[in-house]
């Protein structure tokens, strides 16, 4: 009896955490309007301590000029110059796609 009401409560928290939201992963894979992507990142970064005062105001439009193809010169979306991807132990790591490095591969 008790094995089973052991069970019962490992498999109700087991099924809490698997309907958790994740609108930052959502928002990384291309799930939300471009737009709810957007909010969505620039909320994450704004957590870093060094992106805290950011402002997105035309951000992607500034930055489109400083690349020399598709899609970083055409893109509305945070998500195509700013990844982050999750470690081995679960955390976040950011990385920015910069526009040297699009030109150095367009190069090789």
């Amino acid at each position: 009896m008790r094995l089973r009401c052991l069970l019962c409560i490992v498999w109700a928290l087991w099924s809490l955490t698997a309907c958790h939201p994740r609108p930052l992963e959502d928002a990384l894979q291309g799930r939300l309007s471009p737009e709810e992507s957007n909010t969505i990142i620039t909320e994450y970064c704004q957590t870093c301590h060094i992106h805290r005062a950011f402002d997105p105001t035309n951000h992607t439009e500034r930055v489109q000029a400083l690349y020399d193809r598709p899609p970083y010169n055409a893109t509305n979306e945070c998500r195509t110059c700013h990844l982050v991807h999750k470690d081995t132990w679960g955390a976040r790591l950011r990385k920015t796609i910069w526009p040297a490095q699009v030109t150095a591969q367009g190069s090789r």
